[in-house]
């Protein structure tokens, strides 16, 4: 960093972590960032209230996106902390904070490299709400005019105690899945348990077509493929002493491949028709589809190997995917985007807990590399 200082990421993280805000309710962290920028003497446009789009025109028919997301999740903190969470039981235990506050210091390094006279392409920093529900980017791109630019690429980066702080991590490829929801209701009819013959038992179909689908990763699709179908949530029956009459399952469905997506849906559909008439109950299923599957694109891969390279950390290409779900993908609508992790484990100091955990931590001198790392991939498209 040259003008950005890190008492700077310090003081915006730790106020952004002792704000937290959730999903579509971000109006103080959007007021937050919004003043810093008028710092800045930079113009803004909103979207979906608690969005922020900045532009600096690096006079050029090129634009890049870089994105960071800002809100929070429903987690009580458990860190004592000087600047532990004020909003009770909401938490940045995402490292959204930390994103936030890369993107507001690489915006301040851009904006000297403008005034020196080597900026060469436009930037756009994109504050997007919601990530952790209700897909924001999606929303975003649904709401505001991005292809009146022409977008080159677009980068994200994601704060990960999986790696080490000073370690830079990205793929080629599926980097995150696609995250899509489902809901099974059987209704069957009661009777009492000592009539039983009468009724007709929900909770039978129920298990049965638990079964079937767990079954649907294994003879249904390429064994090679990683794919999850997951029951988290089934409730069935009123009282112990009678017919069980209504069942009620949720659940999540991740995949890397859209048509495996295509395969489990439609198996999903043909078991919950077929356990229906065989179980004389009604069965409802319903998709609530959600993030597409995250791809690198491989046009990308050497801007970003070079740039994180001359940042001084070390970098690596992750062999596996994470089956997590992330809205980084809608961008890929606008052209090729990039997807990358900034280490935040230190082991000495016991900042090794996971991302969603009431105990997350990290060190702002970790985030310097991800500053770098967005100066370093715009310095590329100004040579």
């Amino acid at each position: 960093m040259k003008v950005t200082r890190l008492e700077d990421i310090r003081r915006w993280r730790r106020y952004l972590h002792k704000n937290p805000e959730l999903s579509q309710k971000e109006y103080k962290t959007a007021a937050y960032i919004r003043a810093e920028l008028d710092k800045m003497d930079l113009t803004y446009e909103t979207c979906l209230d608690t969005g922020t789009i900045v532009y600096i025109d690096g006079g050029s028919q090129d634009t890049i996106i870089l994105r960071a997301d800002i809100d929070a999740l429903p987690i009580r903190e458990m860190n004592e902390i000087d600047f532990k969470s004020e909003n009770d039981g909401v938490m940045h235990a995402c490292g959204h904070d930390a994103h936030a506050s890369m993107l507001l210091g690489a915006i301040k390094e851009i904006l000297d490299l403008k005034e020196s006279g080597g900026l060469k392409v436009n930037v756009l920093g994109v504050f997007q709400p919601s990530e952790e529900s209700f897909g924001g980017a999606n929303l975003m791109i649904r709401e505001y005019d991005f292809k009146k630019y022409n977008i080159r690429a677009s980068y994200a980066l994601h704060v990960n105690p999986d790696f080490e702080e000073g370690k830079l991590v990205t793929r080629l490829g599926p980097i995150m899945a696609s995250c899509n929801e489902f809901t099974i209701d059987v209704k069957g009819k009661t009777a009492h348990v000592g009539l039983r013959e009468n009724g007709t038992n929900a909770l039978n179909a129920c298990v049965n077509i638990y079964q079937q689908i767990e079954a649907i990763t294994v003879y249904n699709l390429d064994c090679k493929h990683t794919n999850i179908i997951h029951v988290g949530k089934m409730s069935v029956g009123e009282v112990m002493n009678a017919v069980p009459e209504n069942g009620h399952m949720e659940g999540t469905i991740r995949t890397y491949d859209s048509g495996d997506f295509d395969i489990i849906k439609r198996r999903m559909e043909e078991i919950c028709s077929g356990l229906g008439l065989a179980s004389g109950c009604r069965v409802d299923l319903n998709f609530k589809e959600g993030y597409p599957a995250l791809l690198n694109d491989a046009c990308l891969l050497d801007l970003v190997e070079e740039a994180a390279l001359k940042t001084g950390a070390s970098f690596e290409f992750k062999k596996e995917p994470y089956l997590l779900g992330e809205d980084f993908s809608f961008f890929s609508e606008l052209g090729p985007v990039n997807y990358s992790f900034v280490g935040i484990r230190n082991e000495d100091l016991g900042y090794t807990t996971g991302l969603h955990t009431p105990t997350l931590q990290m060190r702002e001198e970790a985030l310097v590399y991800g500053v770098d790392f967005l100066v370093e991939v715009v310095r590329a498209y100004c040579n």
